[in-house]
């Protein structure tokens, strides 16, 4: 029997690693992998990525992409990368879903052969169906972790795919979504609700910085940082900065950090709103780029209306930015609203219009009280050691049922 707060002997799998500890993609799970290390935690990692057939590796996800510069890691034990043959825009599902789960199978039985884990860690739903079965047959405690709620319904819903994803969820010892808005998209996806655990993603410390101390005529340092999609509802930003520029001359400058497929369209309306010599698309940038860019920065700003988390919101926060995000989604369980930064009605320019219109025109003192505090709250509430240890307790919790939930305990239809 495992005694809570022991050491343990953890295998995370994972579709999601970067190359390198800043890089692309998904950095947060390399930090999680390392913050379970720093807590005295043995980890290994077998990351699964795909291999696409020749002629078609330019319609191949990123994150399949590049291989993985393990020395670069070393708080891990051992990063295994096992690739399988998989379609673009996923055509023949089922035989996706076949090559994958045979190479997870056999890239775990292997690391479990050469040394049993306490506990196995998988992260995203598409892993799950594998790893629970595997588990299931050595005998072994599981635990899930959903990142986000994917919003390709055809993946989850259709060709058997919402039966795959709630036998394996619904088998897990626990399921851990990184925020609370994440909670009934993972009951709906597992059949069930009462294993499901909140823990949140972290952020590094921050350097101390001093106050601004440009005064208050100085113009406005603002910045986003965002995939650009249509959700991260930075279209309406522009459009609520555009309403602001037409209402008078107050100096400010919007810094977009990122890319993806609506930068042509954001560009588009930037140039219509005439403000290509206030707003910025800077493209991507590399994490640490990123960090130093907030830090320079007075506001952050990001009106994402689908956010089970928002890590670079904390972020910013630690950095010493003011944030604004949106109600209902995850930021709001960190961002409170007046006191540790801005909450905004969701896809509402007005909102938006109403929430920047006293930052940029008015005083500065008193919102720079608010993110100040904010930057209290993220180094000390929201640091990646303290996601370890509420992960910790939920893996501790896994192990010591050391059996899936019965079935009479998911939920029907």
């Amino acid at each position: 029997m495992i005694i809570s707060g022991a050491s343990l002997d953890i295998l995370m799998l994972t579709p999601w690693f970067p190359n390198r500890p800043d890089g692309w993609p998904s950095r947060f799970v390399a930090d999680s992998a390392r913050a379970l290390a720093r807590q005295g935690h043995r980890v290994r990692v077998g990351v699964l990525r795909g291999l696409t057939p020749v002629g078609t590796a330019r319609l191949a996800s990123p994150e399949h992409r590049g291989e993985i510069d393990v020395t670069h890691f070393p708080e891990i034990e051992e990063i295994r990368l096992a690739r399988y043959p998989t379609l673009p825009g996923g055509l023949m599902r089922k035989l996706t879903n076949r090559t994958l789960d045979r190479a997870l199978t056999a890239l775990a039985s292997e690391m479990i052969a050469a040394r049993r884990p306490d506990v196995i860690l998988v992260q995203t739903e598409t892993l799950a169906p594998a790893a629970q079965a595997l588990a299931a047959r050595m005998g072994l405690p599981v635990v899930g972790v959903l990142h986000g709620e994917n919003s390709n319904w055809r993946y989850l819903w259709t060709n058997g795919q919402a039966e795959r994803f709630r036998d394996a969820l619904g088998g897990l010892d626990r399921l851990v979504v990184v925020g609370e808005p994440l909670r009934r998209f993972a009951t709906d996806l597992s059949g069930r609700g009462d294993h499901i655990e909140v823990v949140w993603n972290g952020v590094d410390p921050a350097p101390d910085r001093p106050p601004p101390q440009l005064p208050d005529e100085a113009p406005l340092r603002l910045v986003s940082v965002a995939n650009l999609h249509p959700a991260k509802g930075l279209n309406l930003l522009i459009a609520a900065l555009g309403r602001l520029a037409r209402e008078g001359d107050a100096p400010w400058h919007l810094t977009i950090i990122g890319d993806g497929p609506k930068r042509a369209n954001l560009a588009a309306q930037i140039a219509r709103q005439g403000l290509a010599h206030r707003i910025t698309l800077a493209g991507p940038k590399p994490h640490e780029d990123v960090l130093a860019t907030l830090g320079q920065s007075d506001i952050f700003v990001l009106p994402s209306w689908r956010e089970a988390f928002g890590i670079v919101y904390l972020e910013a926060m630690a950095a010493g930015a003011l944030c604004i995000g949106v109600e209902g989604q995850g930021p709001g369980q960190f961002l409170r609203n007046g006191e540790t930064g801005y909450l905004v009605a969701p896809r509402s320019v007005g909102a938006l219009v109403e929430t920047l219109r006293p930052l940029v025109t008015g005083p500065r003192a008193e919102w720079r009280q608010i993110a100040r505090a904010g930057t209290r709250f993220a180094r000390d509430h929201a640091s990646w050691d303290a996601h370890a240890r509420a992960l910790s307790e939920v893996l501790h919790v896994a192990c010591a049922r050391a059996a899936p939930y019965p079935q009479e305990a998911r939920l029907v239809g």
